[in-house]
């Protein structure tokens, strides 16, 4: 009876190894069912994990289980080469593992697309080519935009103490060759910040503010409010500053201090970034906005409001005309 017992789980734990390997099987043959062709980039030092991870979340395959099983039974869990790869539909498990396996990168393996997104500050930017293995990619930090002065006229309304290309650096989706400088990035980013924008900055140029300060007010709204409610929240901050009010944007202060802030910063940091303490905007932007944040700093929606919050459980922008209705919001979320 008991050796009757033994044999019956021996029997099951088999059936169920067979049928595991038979889903195994089928998984990494059968076509992954991309929607449209996908872009992964594999950086340096990625393991086997994290690009299962990188490739669920874009899409490209169905289980990480069962690439992280396929690429160890295939002994090339450790020889998966970084690169910038796309993945087009039809394609199978085993197909797409020996395409990361060869180091087959898209456009050839001399350039790198990347994606940089709104809201991203030069010091992120940086961190991400540096990702990609571009060299020097910190320099991005600490060139001065008076350098560039006489490529970009525009640059010239920075001031000389907040000399950064913080806010110029155009988010968007860029094709660099693999041994590109800091420079030739720099220069790229800067071209299509130009191309982009030449609308808004003509239409800055004719209104009462000059663009840089649109240009701040922007990477606050990029950093503060969805898009959706970007142009109503530009109308209060920019109705605080007609007005003699702080603008009160704790972006502001997490930018200065590169961390979430606590109540008492509010009112100890010494910092022309601190916009509780110090009335008008900060000296320079706090990241590089794209065009709904530009175009909705430049035409703001004017309103009553004097005070907005984000509530935390479902980052829903909640409005207020009075400092009283303010304080229940805060209270009730």
């Amino acid at each position: 009876m008991f050796n009757n017992l033994k044999f019956l789980k021996l029997r099951l734990a088999l059936a169920l190894l067979a049928v595991f390997s038979l889903y195994l099987v089928w998984e990494i043959t059968r076509p992954q069912f991309i929607l449209g062709s996908k872009e992964v980039a594999v950086a340096r030092g990625d393991n086997f994990i994290g690009i299962a991870s990188k490739l669920k979340s874009a899409g490209v395959i169905k289980s990480s289980l069962a690439f992280m099983v396929s690429a160890v039974y295939r002994g090339s869990f450790a020889t998966l080469k970084a690169g910038q790869y796309v993945f087009e539909p039809g394609l199978s498990l085993h197909q797409i593992i020996s395409r990361i396996e060869k180091g087959e990168a898209v456009f050839g393996s001399d350039e790198v697309v990347v994606t940089i997104p709104e809201g991203l500050t030069l010091t992120g930017i940086a961190g991400k080519l540096n990702e990609l293995g571009f060299e020097n990619a910190d320099y991005i930090t600490k060139i001065k935009a008076n350098f560039l002065a006489d490529k970009f006229d525009w640059l010239g309304s920075i001031g000389s103490k907040y000399n950064t290309l913080e806010g110029f650096l155009f988010p968007d989706t860029y094709r660099f060759s693999k041994n590109a400088n800091a420079d030739e990035v720099i220069i790229k980013m800067l071209n299509r910040f130009g191309s982009k924008t030449a609308d808004v900055r003509a239409a800055a140029a004719a209104s009462s503010r000059n663009f840089y300060q649109v240009l701040i007010m922007a990477s606050i709204l990029e950093k503060e409010v969805p898009p959706s409610d970007m142009s109503l929240a530009a109308g209060v901050l920019w109705q605080r500053l007609a007005i003699g009010m702080p603008l009160q944007a704790d972006a502001t202060l997490v930018y200065d201090l590169g961390r979430p802030i606590k109540r008492s910063d509010t009112t100890e940091l010494d910092s022309p970034y601190n916009s509780y303490k110090y009335q008008g905007l900060p000296p320079a932007p706090i990241a590089n906005p794209g065009l709904t944040a530009l175009n909705a700093a430049l035409y703001p929606q004017k309103s009553n409001y004097l005070y907005y919050l984000t509530r935390s459980a479902d980052k829903v922008t909640v409005f207020s005309e009075t400092l009283e209705e303010h304080n229940l919001a805060k209270a009730r979320y």
